[in-house]
């Protein structure tokens, strides 16, 4: 599409992204998360470092879940993980084209990286029993087979945070939920009681 009048508005009213903008859509990183905690934990999860970044810039994991990281740079590296509460596990150092594993303890926002390299940084969110799925924006999401109770289900954008939501399951039926994600979404629910 082109620009009309300057403005950042193509010929079919649809926003045309300049190179000073990010177009969220091509981003495929916005998770959809459900939370059960009698959900299983365990699953495996891998990252690979390079020179100059980290394979994900960020990752939706459960607590228990075993975190690999492959280090494809050409240096030693030891990886962090880091928690708000200022936790932290510490991975074995790694020389060039090896991996190590850490189950991960922590729940939260937390934060992997190097003690070399700062340019390797990975953000993460834990919880017990989440189960995730990451798409770009505006793609559907769908957790099939869910057994009838209650669960979380949250929306999260490492770059904004997260909007949670308490849902119910019945037997036999489906529940369709659409959820906008955006700085003003984030800053409502931050101040809600």
């Amino acid at each position: 599409a082109s620009k009309v009048d300057g403005s950042i508005y193509g010929n079919n009213g649809e926003v045309v992204f300049g190179k000073g903008m990010v177009n969220y859509r091509q981003l495929k990183e916005l998770y959809v998360c459900l939370i059960n905690p009698s959900l299983k934990n365990g699953k495996d999860h891998l990252l690979i470092a390079g020179n100059d970044r980290m394979s994900h810039r960020s990752l939706a994991i459960a607590k228990g879940d075993r975190l690999w990281v492959q280090n494809n740079s050409s240096k030693t590296l030891t990886f962090f993980l880091a928690g708000q509460d200022d936790s932290i596990q510490v991975y074995s150092p790694m020389k060039p084209g090896e991996r190590s594993v850490i189950e991960v303890e922590q729940e939260g926002s937390l934060e992997l990286g190097s003690d070399e390299n700062e340019a390797l940084i990975t953000t993460l969110f834990s919880r017990v029993g989440l189960t995730s799925q990451i798409h770009s924006s505006g793609e559907d999401y769908l957790f099939e087979n869910l057994d009838p109770g209650q669960y979380k289900i949250l929306f999260w954008f490492w770059r904004l945070g997260f909007i949670e939501k308490n849902i119910i399951i019945k037997a036999g039926e489906n529940i369709k939920l659409n959820q906008v994600l955006s700085v003003d979404k984030i800053m409502a629910n931050k101040n809600d009681p």
